[in-house]
């Protein structure tokens, strides 16, 4: 996945409108004029990986490298304000066939703010929480974010899943020293509550008891599907239970 602005398509249109209305008299060098409208446009093509319409502009290439040697104060003559014109009109054609091929999505609006699920997942954590994470929970916790933008919702439960049992397992290991080996989520949470520990929280343990039953175990179940309203309200739920737990450990 490459995220991609807008604008860079809107800048590609406005590139071949300049250079297409270019008029003999305009300036050649200098900001904004001919040569950099004709290099904008071509690093663009690059940025949005039109391959076959950057081969195609070849000479459009060798046309801005013939300005490139007018003098700093030169301008289009008529027959090069044609000249570009021509070039531009079969870039045109090559590129309209290329575009039709290409397809751009737009990821809907949620609850959750797409950016922080893309790129900041510790922003949806309480502050310097996820930073104590274990690399497997980080990363189960950014794929459920990225499940959850692109509405890959019961993908994203597994993930949430993952996540928060990896911090289980942390949790039950710090309370419960020395801890078993290779219980399950219902073993571990059991021998927290019977260690009566005071730094556990009851409420933290009595949604981990929750999340296992009315959560973990069905999505285990191949029937479960969740849509992308239901993968959210289990990210809330997962987040606030992490928060829970990773606090108490560090008290």
């Amino acid at each position: 996945m490459k995220p991609k602005n807008v604008w860079s398509y809107i800048k590609i249109g406005t590139g071949f409108r300049y250079l297409q209305e270019a008029t003999r008299g305009r300036l050649i060098h200098g900001k904004s004029f001919v040569l950099e409208n004709i290099e904008r446009f071509l690093t663009t093509l690059d940025e949005l990986e039109f391959h076959v319409t950057r081969r195609a502009s070849e000479k459009l290439k060798a046309f801005h490298e013939t300005l490139s040697k007018k003098g700093e104060h030169a301008e289009l003559s008529k027959s090069e304000a044609d000249e570009l014109k021509t070039i531009i009109k079969e870039i045109r054609g090559t590129f309209s066939a290329e575009a039709k091929g290409i397809y751009t999505y737009i990821v809907t609006e949620k609850r959750l703010d797409t950016e922080k699920l893309l790129n900041h997942m510790e922003e949806l954590f309480a502050p310097k929480i996820f930073d104590q994470l274990s690399n497997l929970a980080q990363y189960d916790f950014k794929e459920a974010g990225r499940c959850i933008t692109f509405e890959r919702s019961t993908a994203a439960a597994f993930h949430l899943m993952r996540g928060i049992e990896s911090i289980l397992r942390q949790y039950y290991q710090t309370i419960c020293q020395p801890g078993k080996k290779d219980l399950s989520w219902g073993e571990m949470v059991y021998e927290v509550k019977k260690a009566r520990d005071p730094r556990t929280d009851r409420s933290t343990v009595k949604h981990l008891d929750h999340i296992r039953s009315a959560f973990r175990n069905p999505t285990q179940h191949p029937d479960k599907i969740y849509d992308v309203e239901e993968a959210q309200d289990l990210f809330f739920l997962v987040i606030d239970v992490t928060n829970r737990m990773v606090s108490e450990m560090s008290t």
